[in-house]
């Protein structure tokens, strides 16, 4: 071998102990940062996170740059994590003192929430006092800890109604409409009404999609893609034009409704601000509001003043106006007081409309009344990514990432929702305020929250924009968790769960041991090839036959859905027969269940059931829903009224109208509607009344 050879040889030795070892400190720092090694798909098989896919979730969390800044990021972390004394965060039992082995002779003090302090001095351990529900601080010397003081369970439905089982309708708020205003959305006005004529019926809850602020310059309309979590949609305040009969048939129009409603509002906030300082609604309520919200209201009223001039997404604004704490950003403020007070004066229209809607529930007999929906992320470029930025390790956001999912029942091809996940060392280094705050304003005028993609508290899929494959990202899953049930508890609100899809082992029975409810999705529960039988379902559940995301059930009857998909090229021929195959045997399953339960409608074939679905068919299907021993069933309006449309084609922009259909019934009418007042009976003679 020459000389030539030699050294070549010597090179690539070099550069592969160089790589290997950078791939092992990259792995480590992922491994640290919660990157999760890989996960079982659907179908069985074992997918490893490979190092692109581990530098691009590092990197979205602002721990590093490249892969070869692992080693000493890794090295500097555990250097700071071995002269700590006390760790990051505490979780203690309310109302319970509590021993932790952390050992040194130093002062410690713990401020709670309620702004009470007590001392005490570190020996052998730190022993904190009996704990209000709260999130406090903990300091000794320079550090800092959390002490997040939670009860061990959230509240049930027993404590909270006095009831072991209960029912619900679920249907959306832009969906409502009344006789004469149906060329508009519907409004929080509309909700109110629509759960004071349902509760006489024995509904315990009326469940609605997300109402968290979609932004005032946003052109979408699903309520899954929010801009902030943490204020509401503007949509729910305002009126509406009187139409001719039958314009309650044609799509909501959300471009031209916003473009009215703004106007509408503009008008009414200038009427207040120049009406009389007292009145309810008037410039001191405003005040006292304003001067509530601190800074967060003040950041998410300059975004919306600011994204009606330089449009929804900060990330294309003019240099200058980064956050809200930018020289330009401030100068703006300063210039146009009154645009970013009519936005906050918004949330304060907002907030007594949900609060409104509440109380005419809860007036009408409604014991949970609102059943809101927390959406999982929020769009990159919106107001709470604006405005929620501090934290260690880059922000509370993860940028460079989306939120998705792989593989599953859902997508074949695995999913990228378009939404900024949480960093788990930036929410740490900020408390876990954001998340805290988002909870508190969802459950603030309801009680019952829904929180979609719960598994997103153990752990979340990221799907970097670079086309990297994506990854799973784990949480603090044991503070998240505390947190939720120090918010339910706070503020007298049941929590249940969407726990669907890639389901990892042990989630179901922590959401258990901590009082959350799981989802039971008729539709999707099966055992051993077949629909499984309601009667096996678990007790702390909430059980319906489908989704805001699926089939109503007249179209998952007849496969509408299927082929609603091959139109539009979502699945090819070939799939489509084999899922009209799978579909046509669930149903002949669903006919044997309601045959073995007795309540099979007279003059069915079960053998050879119609091709359409009947209202005699819906009422037995919601029957059997009733005796499954889950303490929750929900009802969606769709399904009671027959409805064929599914609101939302997951996998669809423009080809199908998402979230632009309106429910086939009016408000005003629901009370006295022969299917809604069927269901009603079906479910207080199961006991659910």
């Amino acid at each position: 071998m020459s000389a030539t050879d030699t050294d070549t040889a010597t090179d690539t030795a070099t550069d592969t102990a160089t790589d290997t070892a950078t791939d092992t400190a990259l792995a480590a720092l992922a491994a640290a940062y919660g990157i999760l090694p890989g996960w079982w798909a659907l179908d069985g098989t074992w997918v490893d996170t490979g190092p692109d896919t581990m530098l691009a979730c590092l990197r979205a969390m602002g721990a590093i740059d490249t892969a070869a800044d692992a080693k000493e990021r890794l090295a500097a972390d555990r250097a700071a994590k071995a002269t700590r004394l006390l760790p990051r965060r505490l979780i203690v039992e309310a109302g319970v003192p509590s021993r932790h082995p952390v050992r040194g002779v130093v002062p410690w003090r713990i401020e709670q929430a309620d702004g009470q302090a007590t001392d005490g001095q570190l020996d052998v351990g730190l022993d904190l006092p009996p704990l209000p529900l709260g999130l406090h601080r903990l300091t000794m010397d320079e550090e800092v800890c959390l002490v997040i003081a939670a009860p061990p369970r959230a509240p049930s439905l027993a404590d909270l109604t006095g009831r072991g089982r209960a029912w619900g309708i679920t249907g959306a708020v832009h969906a409502l409409w009344q006789q004469g205003v149906a060329d508009r959305r519907g409004r929080a006005a509309d909700l109110g009404a629509a759960m004071a004529a349902l509760a006489p019926g024995g509904a315990a809850f009326f469940g609605i999609n997300p109402v968290h602020a979609l932004g005032a310059a946003f052109d979408g309309a699903s309520p899954y893609s929010p801009s902030h979590r943490g204020f509401y949609d503007t949509a729910l305040v305002g009126s509406g034009q009187a139409v001719a009969p039958g314009a309650e048939t044609a799509l909501i129009d959300h471009d031209a409704d916003r473009r009215a409603l703004l106007a509408e509002q503009q008008k009414r906030f200038d009427a207040a601000m120049l009406g009389e300082r007292e009145a309810p609604t008037g410039r001191a309520a405003f005040e006292a509001f304003r001067a509530a919200g601190g800074a967060a209201l003040e950041a998410f009223a300059l975004f919306e003043a600011l994204s009606l001039v330089h449009g929804p997404d900060w990330r294309s604004w003019p240099a200058g106006f980064e956050n809200p704490d930018t020289e330009a950003a401030r100068a703006f403020a300063t210039a146009h007081p009154a645009e970013v007070a009519f936005h906050a004066w918004l949330q304060m229209e907002a907030d007594r409309a949900l609060a409104s809607a509440q109380a005419s529930a809860r007036q009408a007999g409604m014991p949970l009344g609102l059943y809101a929906d927390l959406a999982v992320g929020v769009r990159p470029g919106g107001a709470e990514t604006w405005a929620r930025q501090g934290g260690d390790a880059g922000g509370i956001f993860a940028r460079g990432v989306s939120l998705g999912a792989p593989p599953d029942m859902f997508s074949t091809e695995g999913q990228s929702w378009g939404l900024a996940p949480f960093s788990p060392p930036g929410l740490a280094a900020d408390d876990f305020a954001a998340f805290a705050e988002t909870l508190r304003a969802t459950m603030r005028h309801a009680g019952m929250i829904r929180v979609d993609h719960i598994l997103g508290l153990e752990r979340t899929f990221w799907v970097p924009e670079d086309g990297t494959p994506g990854g799973y990202v784990a949480s603090d899953t044991d503070a998240l968790f505390a947190i939720l049930r120090l918010e339910a508890a706070q503020n007298g609100c049941l929590v249940v769960g969407e726990d669907l899809g890639v389901v990892p082992d042990g989630l179901r029975p922590r959401m258990a041991d901590n009082g959350i409810y799981g989802s039971a999705i008729a539709m999707f529960e099966h055992w051993e090839g077949q629909l499984r039988a309601p009667w096996h379902y678990g007790t702390e559940t909430l059980a319906s036959f489908g989704t805001h995301d699926t089939a109503t059930l007249a179209g998952w009857w007849c496969g509408h859905d299927i082929d609603l998909r091959l139109d539009l090229g979502l699945t090819d021929a070939e799939d489509a027969a084999t899922l009209h195959r799978a579909r046509a045997a669930d149903r002949l399953t669903l006919m044997a269940l309601l045959a073995e339960a007795w309540i099979l409608p007279e003059g069915i074939d079960r053998d050879a059931p119609p091709d359409q679905i009947t209202p005699e068919l819906i009422g037995a299907i919601h029957r059997l829903l009733a005796r499954a021993p889950s303490a929750l069933v929900a009802a969606q309006l769709d399904d009671v009224l027959g409805t064929l449309e599914q609101p939302n084609l997951p996998g669809t922009i423009d080809g199908h109208p998402n979230w632009c259909r309106r429910h086939a019934a009016a408000v005003e009418d629901l009370a006295a509607n022969p299917a809604v007042h069927g269901i009603s009976s079906i479910m207080r003679q199961e006991g659910r009344g």
